[in-house]
């Protein structure tokens, strides 16, 4: 027997299975779908099996050397999906069937966390009869005999307490070791698994919550779509604070009553261990952890849990939608609209659709929720290939907050040039004397977007990158987002010589700056990529200011969305304008949701909220529908520029990358690419061809980590015709010149 193995190893030459012989010892252990360590290149490297076959199609066929630690095979709906993956998003099999396994099983890292534990090898009974016999001349061994007792210390008592008898055996080695000779005492391995939870809630004893009439409503239409096994994802469209991670919950619990499982994905890691200590609350140890600020162990140990059954629920970012949970009830999209569940590097998947494609194969329900849903998704419920319900009132009815546009052209006319309007501070100043807390939303980190020397011009950029450089004060360093690379200001400009060096824009640090100058007496936080860098710094900086220990919240999106703090009164929006004027079809958009999903922070107790967006742009519909809270309003605009310019959700877009080292090789390679997918549009899309070839041009940002990069872009309906058209297009595309890559993403979050 002959297994056809696709390699873990990231190049186009390992894209078919290759064929290695199945020994005897593992022929009962290996299926289609199992990790398994095999020798190619000199190397030994995991490798998924995909098929079994009689005869080889080569001599001296290697065997397997082993089935990869800790990793149970792949269910038949995992494979189909790792299949449906490959097809949908142009990737290599073994990079689709890689996102399925833990890192830890990737990296043949995966083991078990194990202690030494000591237990009594006798009865409770015994034990006590010994240390009564010992008692004179072993004091101590008959103390530690009764402490262990007393804290059921044995191999049948699963009520074991595990730290206090650790405590106890540390201080007493000399009458362990003693017991253990004599027979009363064992010392054994035993496995420890290592939990994400630390310092949650204590699991289980939430109480669920009574339903508003909206609640309900969406509740009935989950379990029916449920009781049916309905394939149709339903979109639940709820505004913030609507209560709709108590419709989750109560449509788990539903999932659960029939012996299913449910996998609950949220969009940023800042929420995850919110919203995972929320339904620890609720359902205890069922509950499992998954997103990537985890240890490797951590994840391995949860990813186990899932597998095993002992949780039934995984509740993670973009990649727990890959969990190996058991008859799997229900999968939640939380936020759906959200940008982040697409995977930057290959395989570039999108969460969203991966959970739809999973909930079909798997017969279970996919719910789609936002306030602000994706125009995508909000056009197929229009047309009906999604069901739809709505939630329109904040639970115990409380309003919407009141949302109040600044222009910012205005402030400037009347000499106020800080980053802050005059209304934004006197709202601030408010809230610090009734003791409210305040959220300042800025979508950008650093203290000045970019350094530029006032006398020639010249704006300091990255040596790898067509970027300029933010300025970090707190390190006194100018610093690249793209590739990480820093270095010092200039005391004089490289180019001129002048030392009339000026910062220039406002990001996080410098908003942070601005508070602390205005209001000293106020306890200012921020959170964004520079401060949650640690382990568990997210959970923290919430954590404390759900506590009341910082008045002030200075953040980018990480704090804009999903959180729940009742003391927050005021929303500050410093700049409605970042994203605003990107060249990118979906800056309304994201402006749009960002804006709503700032002000949904602001209200969520028992005082209203009040909500202040500054900006340049005051007219621009996205800024004046989210003043309204009118996402339909937002929507109908949104929609006509999408259908007039074929934008999605009218067509898909494929994006190809052309990038090296060479600027003039990048160029040429481009346009023969374009050429190739030319060919192929007219051979594969029909007449007139249902796929049209934009470019090749200069990426917007148009070198990173020094390499070159030019795109094309193609447009087309039905995505299978689009990826039709790229993949002949790649294969018919003139040799790859060596040095230069072609990166593919099918439905690309950024075009950039």
């Amino acid at each position: 027997m002959f297994a056809e193995v696709v390699v873990d190893i990231p190049t186009t030459r390992a894209a078919k299975p290759f064929h290695y012989a199945v020994p005897d010892r593992l022929r009962e252990s290996v299926r289609v779908g199992s990790a398994v360590v095999v020798p190619f290149g000199g190397r030994k490297l995991v490798g998924y099996i995909v098929g079994f076959v009689e005869t080889a199609d080569v001599p001296n066929v290697k065997d397997i050397i082993d089935v990869a630690s800790g990793a149970a095979p792949l269910s038949d709906d995992m494979m189909a999906l790792a299949r449906w993956m490959a097809g949908r998003y142009l990737c290599l099999p073994a990079e689709a069937m890689a996102q399925m396994f833990p890192a830890a099983v990737r990296r043949r890292e995966a083991s078990p966390k194990t202690q030494t534990r000591i237990e009594l090898a006798v009865s409770s009974e015994e034990a006590m009869a010994f240390a009564a016999a010992v008692e004179r001349r072993a004091p101590r061994q008959a103390g530690l005999i009764r402490a262990l007792v007393e804290r059921g210390v044995s191999s049948s008592d699963s009520d074991t307490d595990i730290e206090g008898a650790d405590s106890i055996v540390r201080g007493n080695q000399d009458a362990v070791r003693a017991l253990i000779r004599k027979g009363i005492l064992v010392s054994r391995r035993v496995e420890v698994m290592r939990s994400p939870f630390m310092g949650s809630p204590a699991p289980g004893g939430r109480v669920p919550l009574r339903l508003t009439q909206d609640q309900e409503r969406a509740v009935l239409t989950i379990l029916a779509a449920m009781e049916a096994r309905s394939p149709r994802p339903i979109l639940l469209h709820g505004v913030t604070a609507s209560g709709k991670t108590e419709v989750y919950m109560r449509a788990i619990e539903s999932a659960l009553s029939h012996g299913r499982s449910a996998i609950v994905l949220v969009p940023e890691i800042a929420l995850t261990p919110q919203l995972a200590g929320a339904f620890r609350e609720r359902f205890g140890e069922l509950v499992a952890l998954l997103h990537s600020r985890l240890s490797a162990g951590e994840r391995y140990d949860e990813w186990r849990r899932a597998e095993r059954g002992e949780a039934r629920i995984v509740v993670g970012a973009r990649s727990a939608v890959f969990a190996p949970v058991h008859d799997l009830g229900l999968i939640v999209v939380d936020e759906e609209h959200e940008n982040s569940y697409k995977q930057e590097e290959s395989p570039r998947y999108h969460a969203r659709e991966v959970a739809r494609e999973r909930a079909r194969l798997a017969g279970c329900v996919c719910v789609l929720g936002s306030a602000t849903p994706s125009v995508e998704s909000f056009y197929r419920a229009k047309t009906g290939e999604y069901d739809y319900v709505a939630m329109t009132t904040r639970v115990e009815m409380r309003p919407l907050p009141r949302v109040e546009i600044v222009d910012m052209r205005d402030e400037l006319a009347h000499g106020n040039r800080s980053v802050f309007s005059r209304a934004l501070v006197r709202a601030i100043r408010e809230r610090l004397v009734r003791r409210e807390q305040v959220i300042l939303f800025l979508n950008r980190r650093g203290h000045s977007t970019f350094v530029l020397c006032r006398e020639c011009g010249h704006a300091m950029r990255c040596p790898e990158c067509d970027v300029a450089l933010t300025y970090h004060a707190e390190e006194g360093r100018m610093r690249c987002h793209y590739c990480d690379h820093e270095e010092a200001v200039p005391d004089t400009c490289p180019k001129c010589g002048s030392s009339y060096i000026k910062y220039f824009g406002a990001g996080t640090e410098r908003v942070e700056r601005e508070v602390n100058r205005i209001f000293p007496q106020a306890r200012v936080v921020r959170m964004d990529l520079d401060t949650t860098r640690t382990k568990m710094a997210h959970e923290k900086i919430i954590q404390m200011f759900r506590r009341g220990e910082y008045d002030i919240l200075v953040g980018t999106q990480m704090v804009a969305k999903g959180h729940d703090f009742p003391r927050v009164t005021l929303v500050g929006v410093v700049s409605a304008d970042t994203c605003l004027n990107l060249p990118d079809y979906k800056a309304g958009e994201r402006t749009f949701q960002l804006l709503t999903q700032a002000a949904g922070r602001a209200g969520r107790g028992s005082r209203p909220g009040q909500v202040i967006v500054q900006t340049y742009t005051p007219e621009h519909y996205a800024v004046l529908r989210a003043k309204d809270h009118d996402y339909i309003g937002f929507y109908e605009e949104e929609i006509r520029g999408r259908r007039d310019l074929s934008y999605p959700p009218f067509v898909h877009l494929g994006l190809a990358v052309v990038s090296g080292d060479d600027p003039r090789e990048v160029e040429r390679q481009a346009t023969s690419l374009g050429a190739s997918l030319r060919v192929a549009a007219r051979e594969l899309g029909g007449s007139p061809p249902g796929v049209w070839v934009l470019g090749p041009s200069p990426c917007a940002v148009s070198r990173v980590k020094g390499l070159y990069r030019w795109q094309v872009l193609l447009k087309g309906a039905p995505v299978e015709a689009l990826t039709a058209v790229l993949r002949r297009g790649l294969e018919v595309c003139p040799g790859r010149h060596r040095g230069i890559m072609v990166q593919v993403d099918v439905d690309p979050e950024n075009v950039l």
